[in-house]
């Protein structure tokens, strides 16, 4: 009964009247979303700046302060912003569709000109077409490596003086072709199995190189071994978490030792359409290496390999050097028909080598004398770079 009589109030609620008796009628107010969107569709460049002008007082005057509930004031706020963009890119269009109406007025008033000025000589019209076309230069990119800090030690060719110092080195016999190198591969005295299998791609790119287990001889004793049997150079891998972590290799009989930080090992197996080798000496190619102690690197890292590169096997090695990071690929080109250009077939392993320290001499961890040494703190500046 409750709800019927309620209905029933509602009902006979009389509506205002005029003094005639007739109904007073509501006025339809616009609401001022249903304007804006009027003068957006239909309004001239007036109109628009209008709206924004009062746009602009509305603000200036701040009428949400009256507005008690903050959520209605945020809303009020950002709907004046979207509206104030919506003129802003109406009005953009504008301009831009008036310059375009503009530029097209010029190119039919030039070909005006032209057609007029046909009986010119070509010379002239060449000149003119070479005026008119503007040389716009290409921007190159600019990498960290292309704004490297300059640097004293960076490696000139054409100072004669440097250079014969740095190849009156420990290699000087090697590059004179008096000895073909002879490598011993060896591991750390604590290792697993999981060594072995990037030992195994070692021995398969560099030639002449010879596994012997460790076992728990010392580092001095196998030197002293592998000097009196002819070996010029002794390599040690050394692991963490079954992965290969750490390269030493030392220079027989008189040193230097490097030893290096091993990053991102993939083996033949895991790359898609590897090859295998041949077991041909592959050529090589080293690029990047810019500074003095760069130059050290390389001549260290080519003195594994055979001077006498057999071209017949289309083998190649390559040591590239970037940002201190030498990145290590082992391919095979295969020529074109033409003779023009070469396909590459990737033979594996693949990894990154990194710079940890050149000591004086063999391998001394206790006296050693350090020409070279990786800090934390050399790799706080971004742009230094030291190979």
């Amino acid at each position: 009964m409750g709800k019927k009589l309620r209905e029933k109030t509602k009902k006979d609620k009389p509506r205002p009247r005029n003094k005639d008796g007739t109904i007073i009628k509501k006025k339809q107010t616009i609401k001022p979303e249903t304007k804006f969107n009027k003068v957006l569709k239909s309004g001239t460049e007036n109109d628009l700046q209008n709206e924004m002008e009062k746009l602009n007082e509305l603000n200036r005057l701040n009428p949400t302060k009256n507005t008690k509930n903050k959520q209605k004031r945020r809303e009020l706020v950002l709907q004046r912003r979207h509206m104030k963009k919506r003129l802003m890119s109406k009005l953009r269009r504008l301009h831009q569709g008036r310059k375009e109406a503009l530029n097209k007025d010029d190119d039919n008033d030039n070909e005006n000109e032209e057609s007029e000025n046909e009986d010119d000589d070509d010379g002239e019209r060449e000149k003119k077409e070479k005026k008119s076309k503007k040389y716009v230069p290409k921007q190159v990119s600019k990498t960290i490596d292309m704004m490297r800090e300059k640097d004293e030690t960076l490696f000139d060719e054409n100072d004669k003086e440097i250079k014969e110092a740095l190849e009156n080195d420990e290699y000087k016999n090697y590059f004179n072709n008096e000895y073909s190198p002879q490598i011993l591969l060896t591991t750390s005295i604590a290792h697993t199995g999981g060594i072995f299998k990037f030992i195994k791609e070692l021995k398969n790119f560099i030639p002449n190189s010879y596994f012997y287990y460790r076992k728990k001889f010392d580092l001095g004793t196998i030197m002293k071994k592998s000097i009196e049997k002819g070996f010029t150079d002794i390599i040690v891998v050394t692991e963490r978490l079954r992965k290969p972590y750490k390269l030493l290799l030392i220079h027989l009989p008189n040193g230097p030792t490097m030893e290096f930080k091993l990053f991102n090992v993939i083996y033949q197996e895991e790359i898609k359409g590897h090859g295998t080798s041949a077991g041909h000496n592959p050529e090589l190619m080293f690029r990047n290496f810019k500074t003095t102690l760069g130059f050290r690197v390389q001549r260290a890292l080519n003195a594994l390999f055979p001077k006498d590169e057999e071209l017949k096997g289309r083998e190649l090695i390559t040591f590239q050097n970037q940002r201190d990071y030498i990145f290590f690929r082992y391919y095979r080109y295969i020529f074109t028909e033409d003779f023009k250009s070469a396909n590459l077939q990737e033979l594996g392993p693949r990894f990154a080598m990194r710079l940890l320290y050149v000591q004086k001499g063999l391998f001394d961890p206790e006296k050693g004398d350090y020409e070279w040494l990786y800090k934390d703190k050399m790799g706080v500046r971004r742009r230094k770079f030291y190979l």
